[in-house]
């Protein structure tokens, strides 16, 4: 592939339209100090030439010699195959095909260097008519106190406001993989003018999107927005773990949909009544904890239908994993129905949360965290002829670090949409989402645990989640 230097930048500055300089400085911006250089130079540049060629105006090549040790020339090259500069391209040498192959241009949803909220916005304002573009405007400029008109008096740079939106705070995209973003009162319009296509590919990262779910019938949670603050808390390093960005730890998730019982092993389940149902919904928690720990650069691995064997046999496995390689952090999700103190393997056969939990008490983990979340029902009903036991750790130093999250109480049931996933699970990813970088994640269950005891089902059903942790420090989802 083709390689930029920083003398062909002034050629292609002369090259580029000002629409499609514009376009390509909006898909540049990396942080704040890009935003207030960037948009002070676009503002500048229109005023001063409103058509043609702005030949005399650099704004692309101060960019690039600001920070050389960026991969500025990939970020750049991906900017131009967005925006379709493709005479530009093929001057600089480029094949297009490859950069096809490289960088999906056409797929609004896929960004290697460019912010994924930058791609889907300025995919909209290309596809949004013009009066849409101007119902925009007004929209925010109605809805915000601190609207400024920054100059730019036609609509069809829509990006300059939205660069201006983003530096008065209007608007935020969050971090570098778009989580934390604020866009509410773009998502507002989107939703009141049905443009459902950039509402649903925007919606998904922001933690004030409709997916924390409810039961079948009652209305979607809408989560409370975090502080307009999004400074991180000021921490203690020696209170907090310390957390490899490039070895965060594995989040293996058992998600039990289907249950059957084993003909061989057919005493072990005498105790049931009837038969365990199909956990429908399941599918939505597993796609909502997957994006959720992914996006924080985690390893996710998920197991389906694992019997009650295979799950302490999984356990066993990714805790000698995590150990062997030096990981952070280790945390299993339980997805599965269960009673006070056990869950069910597929086979119908119950693993009591006790052996769980001891299979985490492993001395090479012990100064690591390690989170255990259970969506299951902890009550003893009409399911059980009887209940098990529950006996001691077998060492006090190994059970050190270990935090344990339960959908609910001990004698309740969990409840659970069966297409939308459950009240626990989903209002879980959106407070991580919307809160890893400020708070730790005790404080964020906390948050969880109000939330959905606020809840209430159609037939007036209620949860109330709990934890319990022996972590000697607190837990940050981002790294160090």
């Amino acid at each position: 592939m083709a390689r930029i230097s920083l003398e062909d930048l002034e050629l292609l500055e002369k090259d580029l339209l000002f629409y499609e300089k514009v376009s390509v400085c909006f898909l540049l911006l990396r942080g704040q100090r890009d935003l207030n250089f960037l948009l002070e130079k676009l503002i500048t540049a229109f005023k001063i030439n409103r058509i043609g060629r702005l030949e005399d105006t650099k704004i692309i090549t101060p960019w690039a010699r600001s920070d050389p040790d960026y991969k500025w020339r990939e970020h750049l090259v991906e900017a131009l195959a967005i925006v379709k500069s493709n005479k530009v391209l093929k001057k600089l040498g480029f094949e297009l095909s490859d950069l096809q192959e490289t960088y999906h241009p056409h797929i609004d949803e896929f960004s290697v260097h460019v912010h994924p909220i930058l791609k889907i916005l300025y995919r909209m304002c290309e596809k949004m008519p013009r009066n849409g573009r101007q119902r925009l405007i007004q929209h925010i400029r109605n809805d915000c106190q601190d609207f400024i008109n920054v100059g730019v008096d036609a609509e069809d740079f829509l990006e300059i406001y939205f660069l201006s939106w983003i530096q008065l705070k209007i608007i935020s995209i969050g971090d570098k993989s778009g989580l934390g973003a604020q866009i509410d009162k773009v998502l507002e319009f989107l939703k009141v003018n049905e443009m459902d296509e950039f509402y649903d590919k925007l919606t998904k990262f922001t933690a004030t999107s409709l997916d924390a779910t409810v039961q079948e019938g009652s209305s979607p949670v809408r989560p409370k927005q975090p502080p307009k603050n999004n400074e991180m808390k000021e921490i203690n390093e020696e209170n907090y773990f310390q957390m490899n960005p490039d070895a965060m730890g594995y989040v293996v998730i058992v998600n039990e949909k289907n249950f059957h019982r084993d003909p061989l092993r057919i005493v072990e389940t005498s105790f049931l009544q009837r038969d365990l149902e199909t956990r429908h919904g399941t599918e939505k928690d597993v796609e909502s904890l997957r994006e959720t720990f992914s996006a924080l650069g985690f390893s996710v691995i998920v197991k389906d239908d694992l019997t009650s064997d295979e799950i302490l046999t999984s356990l066993a496995e990714y805790v000698e994993k995590t150990a062997s390689r030096s990981f952070s952090s280790l945390i299993i999700v339980m997805l599965s129905h269960g009673f006070e103190g056990s869950i069910y393997g597929s086979n119908s056969i119950p693993v009591e949360i006790r052996r769980i939990k001891e299979a985490l008490y492993c001395e090479k983990l012990k100064d690591i965290p390690k989170i255990l979340i259970i969506q299951a029902c902890q009550n003893n009903d009409a399911f059980l002829n009887g209940k098990l036991t529950i006996d001691a750790a077998p060492s006090v130093d190994a059970a050190a670090n270990l935090l344990v999250a339960f959908s609910t109480v001990e004698g309740f049931v969990s409840i659970r949409h069966t297409t939308e996933g459950t009240w626990f699970i989903q209002i879980l990813c959106s407070k991580i989402r919307q809160l890893y970088k400020k708070e730790h994640f005790g404080d964020i269950l906390t948050k969880v645990t109000c939330e959905v005891a606020a809840q209430i089902g159609d037939g007036g059903q209620k949860m109330m989640p709990k934890y319990e942790s022996t972590l000697l420090k607190n837990l940050y989802f981002f790294p160090q």
